[in-house]
């Protein structure tokens, strides 16, 4: 209660008698005295802040880091923020060649302590770090109206983490009670995110039944149940258990992993309908065309996705040379090979596959030699159908400008399609937008910050990371 009354008698006599600091006023001291600490209200103690220099100043030694302490009584109606940004490119805090510099602002009159980082040192001390440093180290001892402790002990860490990054392994190692927090904002963000994507599936008709195989379809019940409600229970669990992220993002990793199988399950069934009733050419066309989704799940989610990707390759593979029965004579065909099947096909069917628009396969009876060629369509935007010969081999060769545009009129070009099998050629001519001027922009304002600089630190400069704690 005492230390509550102190406190408050503090912020009411800032308040009232504080001198009130712009940018340009606060004393830059390391100018003066080299001093890493400006006070000039005194709110330190003369022996933290000998204690604070040294900290500083063996950690600039050591790592080139440079941290500048500032407390002051009052920034009027400023915005700490902003204060803090404009100060630190004013100071020029850091090394100019690699930005490491970082600015520890205490405002008094406002209650506030904000870390504002530099561009070179925003992954080693990130925003969450910064935020973790002042409420496990300060908030409590400023609370308390113990400002000599409070930034003496934010300092130590921050320096232990700025010497050696892997000290915030240790640092934060017994601080995990926090973390369980960060899984409300992350469910919540779970659920709106995953509503945009039920809307956007709704919308496309992906719920609705196919008559090809119904049994299998995703249903709105069956996404509900595998992607709204069983990852909300992870978050439940996660939550009221308190588990570490690394334990939380284990579990999510092997959900996402599930998901993928239970889709590899549903979509090999699917193929299956198809082959039971003789239909493996739908069912190959049909796998076939979702290998993309599959291909990006193995590189993202490269283990396990990698052996479930050879899954369904061999699943996708097995339809297409899955053995035939003739259509004549019901006797067993054989797969001729590439080099056997050219003889069947026609001359725009070979150029087809040259160029990989579409992929054949011949089949031919063991006994009345009868022949059956089946089309594989192949994903290859750049080809169309050629209007001559109906071959899928029809190109988008040249595309030249003919008359350039300018800022007063069109221009013009030509592109040329070409049959890559019968030689068919078609010109279409396509408009070339006119130019626009684009507006200058203020040169003037672009390099002002750049000459801020005091010259008294290293030429540093702050993209605006950090983080802040009031009390």
């Amino acid at each position: 209660m005492k230390n509550n009354l102190v406190v408050l008698l503090t912020s009411l006599s800032l308040s009232v008698f504080a001198q009130v600091y712009t940018v340009e006023t606060v004393p830059n001291t390391k100018l003066v005295n080299n001093s890493y600490v400006s006070d000039p209200a005194k709110i330190l103690h003369d022996t933290t802040v000998n204690r604070i220099n040294l900290l500083l100043g063996d950690l600039e030694k050591a790592a080139t880091a440079q941290v500048a302490v500032v407390i002051l009584p009052s920034i009027g109606e400023a915005d700490h923020v902003d204060f803090a940004q404009r100060l630190f490119r004013y100071w020029g805090i850091g090394q100019a060649s690699n930005n490491n510099g970082l600015l520890i602002l205490l405002v008094m009159d406002q209650r506030t302590v904000r870390f504002h980082t530099g561009y070179g040192i925003e992954g080693i001390l990130p925003d969450v770090t910064c935020k973790r440093i002042q409420q496990r180290f300060m908030v409590a001892h400023f609370k308390a109206g113990d400002y000599n402790t409070g930034m003496l002990e934010g300092i130590k860490a921050t320096v232990s983490i700025l010497s050696q990054p892997e000290a915030i392994e240790e640092l934060f190692a017994r601080d995990s009670s926090q973390d369980h927090y960060a899984y409300l904002t992350l469910a919540g963000l779970y659920v709106v995110v995953s509503l945009i994507f039920y809307l956007i599936i709704f919308r496309s008709r992906k719920f609705k039944p196919s008559t090809d195989y119904p049994a299998v379809t995703l249903t709105r019940a069956r996404w509900f149940v595998l992607y709204f409600i069983v990852p909300l229970l992870l978050f439940f669990l996660a939550y009221n258990l308190k588990w570490s992220i690394g334990l939380f993002s284990i579990t999510f990793y092997s959900l996402i992993v599930f998901w993928f199988i239970e889709r590899l399950i549903r979509v090999a069934m699917i193929g299956g309908k198809f082959a039971r009733v003789g239909r493996q050419q739908d069912a190959y066309n049909f796998l076939n065309g979702q290998k993309g989704y599959w291909i990006t799940a193995a590189v993202f989610f490269f283990v396990p996705m990698i052996l479930v990707y050879q899954l369904f390759r061999l699943k996708r593979n097995s339809f297409r040379n899955y053995p035939r029965t003739c259509r004549k004579c019901k006797a067993m065909t054989t797969k001729l090979t590439e080099a056997q099947e050219d003889e069947f096909l026609k001359a725009g069917q070979i150029a087809e596959e040259r160029i990989g628009t579409i992929d054949y396969d011949v089949w031919k009876c063991n006994a009345c030699g009868a022949l059956e060629t089946l089309r594989y369509p192949t994903k290859k935007s750049r080809y169309t159908t050629c209007p001559k010969c109906n071959f899928h081999t029809y190109h988008l060769g040249a595309r030249r400008t003919i008359e350039s545009a300018t800022y007063t009129a069109e221009g013009y070009g030509e592109e040329e399609r070409t049959c890559q099998h019968c030689g068919h050629r078609h010109i279409d001519r396509y408009v070339i937008p006119m130019l626009v001027v684009s507006s200058s922009s203020d040169s003037s304002g672009s390099s002002s910050s750049s000459s801020d600089s005091g010259g008294s630190w290293g030429g540093g400069d702050s993209g605006g990371g950090g983080a802040s704690s009031s009390w």
